[in-house]
């Protein structure tokens, strides 16, 4: 029996069901569809993961990627349902998909923990920006807004209400954001020349491979374009 195997096979994506075929996974990125092979879509996640546990602050949510890992994980589930349990490919397989479903809720469980850290921040900010510029999901957008809403009540009914009525309304006193100075070490997918860092002060230049340590706060951007990663 063969199964769909993010490391050893360089098959499409499988989507709607279809087993053996080749797909599209598609990406809006400048308006262009890019075909993406399994175990592309995998590295791409784990350059995700990596890069949500590494950055203070959310960066954009992946949901792309999170679907048709998630998509492909099902139809591994199903050839695994009938394969012979004692089969070593059986195993190796096995551990295969758990490894993957580790990536994703280990990407996701990162998310979640920044969105309860800082959720009164990043509800604000994500606010403010243009529509296909969000970060958030909206089932993550839902939590982070009822996750406030109710640590706000119970922190009103505990304490707020007790005190005097000029130190009620100091929500934002209270907030916790994070740290975008803090620094942080980022290798160079490709390259990227003169960049211009602490607002044009000073200048590097970025060839491929080559590992340096920045503040977060410079390099955002390309990490987020995809031309550098966080390590």
């Amino acid at each position: 029996m063969e199964y769909s195997d993010f490391e050893s096979e360089n098959t499409d994506l499988l989507r709607n069901g279809t087993s053996n075929a080749d797909v599209d996974a598609e990406f809006e990125d400048d308006e262009e569809e890019i075909q993406m092979s399994s175990q592309e879509v995998l590295e791409a996640l784990q350059r995700a993961w990596i890069n949500e546990k590494f950055a203070p602050d959310l960066l954009p949510y992946e949901d792309a990627l999170v679907e048709m890992v998630m998509i492909q994980l099902v139809h591994m589930e199903e050839n695994l349902a009938t394969a012979n349990k004692n089969d070593l490919l059986y195993i190796v397989h096995r551990m295969e998909v758990e490894r993957i479903r580790f990536i994703v809720a280990s990407y996701l469980r990162c998310r979640l923990q920044k969105l309860e850290t800082y959720a009164p921040h990043i509800i604000e900010v994500e606010s403010g920006r243009p529509r296909n510029s969000k970060r958030l999901s909206a089932a993550e957008h839902k939590f982070a807004v009822d996750f406030h809403e109710s640590v706000e009540n119970h922190f009103n009914e505990l304490v707020t209400r007790h005190m005097p009525q000029n130190h009620q309304d100091d929500e934002r006193a209270r907030r916790v954001i994070p740290n975008l100075d803090t620094h942080v070490f980022a290798r160079a997918r490709q390259d990227v020349g003169e960049y211009s860092l602490a607002g044009g002060e000073l200048s590097v230049n970025i060839r491929a491979g080559a590992v340096h340590l920045f503040r977060y706060c410079d390099i955002e951007p390309l990490i987020i374009e995809g031309q550098l990663e966080l390590i």
